[in-house]
């Protein structure tokens, strides 16, 4: 049937007939099969179906950490899929090795006492909810998300800690100079090149002078898994997005050259360090950028 994709053959990458055509998919370049689904309008029902299966995957082990761990307080299931991955315990030990790795990493240029602390994109606080635990020192959290079911969640579910509701676009719910310190773990990846200037602006409006921002972004780490005209736009050190999909969702993709991102954090900060991801075999790592406001 034209527009289905059918699998024939899963040797040296995959092979599979689609509205009569063969196409051979090479290994570790799955950007080709996600643009047909993006161009077919199927990327979002795909990505349901990936929930569903790891759902299933994850069933079990997921149910023994549950059992192991009653006290702790799980977002459902879609929440967390939506935001990182199916599976209890890497969000929750994940999410607290990655505070301690925000905290280190923070710590090398901002003294983190008495601080207030913005996590943009915090969705069902994977990372803000170990944050008074792992930094403490007298510091204010605060968590911005642009899904209200997030927000509501976690509301009712991590004391100590205030929740903002944002919607796509700027501003937050903040007044100007309001954080010491601001990170967002890959949010600038789910969003549109428009959106890259909108929202780093709105970040340094709520950044007090001499305040740190820490971002996580796509790098060259990712180039193996973009399509030959991908590479190139991004070798050109140009944005490379994936859309046909709602902005802001985990689908929605943005690979960011890092001139591009050195001619937009050069806007009003300092670059204090610039850490480019690494890839391992099937797994790649994020930039890290660290920025000083001026």
């Amino acid at each position: 049937m034209a527009g289905k994709a059918e699998p024939t053959s899963r040797k040296n990458g995959w092979l599979f007939r689609l509205a009569g055509v063969r196409w051979d998919i090479a290994p570790m370049n799955k950007g080709f099969l996600t643009n047909l689904l993006r161009q077919a309008g199927l990327m979002h029902a795909a990505d349901r179906l990936r929930y569903g299966l790891m759902r299933y995957r994850n069933r079990a082990a997921n149910q023994a950490w549950r059992a192991a761990h009653p006290g702790v307080a799980l977002p459902p299931d879609y929440l967390m899929y939506e935001s990182f991955q199916l599976n209890y315990r890497k969000y929750y030990e994940g999410g607290r090795d990655t505070a301690a790795w925000v905290r280190d990493h923070l710590g090398r240029h901002l003294m983190l006492q008495n601080q207030h602390i913005l996590d943009w994109g915090c969705g069902p606080g994977r990372v803000i909810r170990h944050l008074p635990e792992v930094v403490g020192q007298g510091c204010r959290y605060t968590g911005t998300d642009y899904n209200p079911q997030s927000i509501k969640w976690c509301r009712e579910n991590l004391p100590g800690i205030d929740f903002l509701l944002n919607e796509l676009d700027p501003p937050l719910q903040a007044a100007p100079n309001t954080f010491d310190a601001v990170y967002g773990i890959s949010i600038f990846t789910h969003l549109s090149a428009a959106a890259h200037q909108r929202w780093y602006d709105e970040l340094l409006r709520v950044t007090r002078p001499g305040g740190v921002l820490l971002l996580t972004t796509h790098g060259a780490a990712f180039r193996d898994i973009m399509t030959d005209p991908e590479r190139a736009t991004f070798d050109a050190d140009q944005l490379v997005i994936r859309s046909n999909v709602d902005e802001g969702h985990r689908v929605f993709a943005a690979f960011q050259p890092p001139a591009f991102l050195h001619a937009l954090f050069g806007q009003q900060a300092a670059v204090l360090e610039h850490i480019p991801g690494q890839r391992q075999g099937a797994a790649a790592s994020q930039d890290v950028w660290l920025l000083r406001k001026l």
